[in-house]
């Protein structure tokens, strides 16, 4: 089942990321809500519920003013009418989940911050609801670091002056969600030949 998942998870990210290079977007925002709700359906089968309802919720503050206007009531378009929902569901996920939490409010706030486009958030939400372990989280975070160090230090090596770059986020992930499972790969096989215990 894991492998079939990998598999799922790298053709996606693979097609999004694709279109993230060249277009630096996705073509429709339905090829990240799909597997964000896949995500959530499969978190729920694994038993963490909690980290499901943070999810939904911080999807649903984040289309806020969407809500309101369908609903036709303006308190609902307002942050901190979401802030006691968003506390309870924190509160719930922490207790299971407190990495994977704080990964996916952090996600989050990179979107409402404009730091990030929606489409990335949403599909690291997705990876952390199917990858919640910290050793991936660690992962990406340590790929990004990387990769904003290299085009720092190329441009200031071309331009004689450090400039930060936007970095497609779908193809980070992407190469997080491969470099995690092959890591996994070799602390599986050392552990199985004796040589490391973790």
């Amino acid at each position: 089942m894991d492998w079939i998942i990998f598999i799922l998870v790298v053709v996606w990210l693979g097609i999004v990321s694709w279109f993230d290079i060249r277009k630096s977007e996705i073509p429709h925002s339905t090829w990240v809500i799909i597997p964000l709700i896949g995500a959530c359906f499969y978190r729920t089968w694994q038993g963490n519920w909690a980290l499901v309802l943070l999810t939904i919720l911080v999807a649903a503050v984040s289309e806020r003013e969407r809500i309101s206007q369908l609903f036709g009531w303006e308190e609902i378009e307002k942050m901190i009418t979401w802030f006691p929902l968003l506390f309870l569901g924190a509160y719930l996920s922490v207790q299971t989940s407190p990495f994977a939490t704080l990964a996916i409010i952090g996600f989050w706030a990179a979107w409402e911050l404009k730091w990030w486009g929606g489409a990335d958030a949403m599909a690291t939400m997705t990876i952390i609801l199917i990858f919640p372990e910290i050793t991936f989280i660690l992962a990406f975070l340590i790929l990004h670091v990387i990769a904003t160090i290299m085009l720092a230090v190329r441009s200031l090596v071309k331009e004689n002056k450090v400039c930060l770059h936007r970095i497609p986020g779908l193809p980070l992930l992407l190469i997080a969600v491969i470099s995690f499972q092959v890591l996994n790969l070799l602390v599986l096989h050392t552990d199985n030949c004796g040589l490391l215990t973790i």
